[in-house]
């Protein structure tokens, strides 16, 4: 089976990522979900920061 990067660049889209990480994260298919934050200011990386402890 083929596992994939999946690459996500973002800047103030943190509800957005919100709803779109959870599926990814819980695909086999996925190995790794990289997101590459831009200077938000909507509270995306606190988000992001949340989410990875969970």
């Amino acid at each position: 089976m083929t596992v994939l990067s999946v690459i996500i660049p973002t800047r103030d889209r943190c509800s957005m990522l919100m709803e779109a990480l959870p599926p990814l994260l819980q695909d086999p298919g996925v190995g790794e979900v990289v997101v590459v934050d831009d200077g938000s200011t909507d509270g995306t990386s606190a988000a992001l920061d949340d989410l990875a402890r969970a």
